[in-house]
């Protein structure tokens, strides 16, 4: 059974990275191909010779990083005062962020764009990483709130009354506390950040067109390339797995932060 489950799961990838190294005329052979000769030229076209694929998949990781690096400052913040503090209409907040969380992506486009436009941001890395706080932020709330609720509250009691002021028990005694979640919260943000397609499909340029965006250019009348498609696509899995991958132990710590009490 747990067989079947793998298959069904990994299966599909197996499928794009053979499809990205396979002759393009037993792509869609039937009955299929399993044994074939390796080839490289999907390969060296999207990502050596041209490499049309290259920048923009350092355009990602700039968006994506950069994404996460803007969240931090306010999510954790914010999270810390809605987990600590009897703030008027909290709940209505926290649902507001939900909604935010629940509302497809196409519905911000046109604001955003006009937006971005008219304050001359429109092409540029700074614009797609402020809006991609609209996800990461209400998301990061969210998930650190549940974190900073497990700390006891009595410890930062304690603190307070040896003096310590409270940006200074914020960073000083919770972020340490809740690291595992910290990590946990980063990682999903960038993989948010990092699939995401719909926010830089209106307002990146030439220069600044990430990778999910690139692959669209495979599309088209004359037909669909699923060799640089696949290519492209196996390219986008690689950093999220990797980071989960070196980060596991995080990932289960922080996921499990607080089930156990006592």
């Amino acid at each position: 059974m747990v067989v079947v489950l793998l298959l069904v799961f990994i299966g599909p990838i197996i499928w794009f990275v053979l499809l990205a190294i396979r002759p393009t005329a037993t792509a869609f052979s039937m009955p299929p191909v399993l044994f074939f000769e390796p080839t490289w030229d999907a390969i060296r076209y999207t990502f050596v010779d041209p490499g049309n694929n290259r920048p923009q998949l350092f355009n990602s990781v700039i968006v994506a990083a950069g994404a996460v690096l803007l969240n931090l400052p306010f999510s954790f913040p914010a999270a810390y005062a809605l987990s600590r503090y009897k703030i008027r209409g909290r709940k209505n907040i926290m649902l507001w962020y939900l909604g935010l969380l629940m509302a497809p992506p196409v519905a911000f486009l046109i604001p955003y764009s006009i937006l971005a436009s008219s304050v001359g941001l429109k092409g540029t890395y700074f614009s797609m990483i402020l809006i991609c706080q609209t996800l990461t932020i209400p998301f990061s709330v969210w998930l650190m709130r549940s974190f900073i609720d497990e700390v006891p509250v009595e410890i930062e009691e304690a603190a307070r009354v040896d003096g310590a002021s409270t940006a200074a028990i914020m960073l000083r005694i919770v972020l340490p506390l809740v690291r595992p979640g910290i990590i946990v919260t980063s990682m999903f943000a960038f993989v948010f950040s990092w699939n995401n397609a719909a926010f830089p499909l209106v307002l990146a340029n030439r220069g600044t067109t990430t990778l999910p965006i690139g692959t669209l250019q495979y599309f088209g009348t004359a037909g669909v390339t699923w060799g640089f498609i696949a290519v492209a696509a196996v390219a986008a899995m690689i950093p999220p797995m990797l980071i989960f991958l070196a980060l596991d132990r995080y990932v289960v710590r922080g996921l499990t932060f607080g089930s156990v009490k006592g």
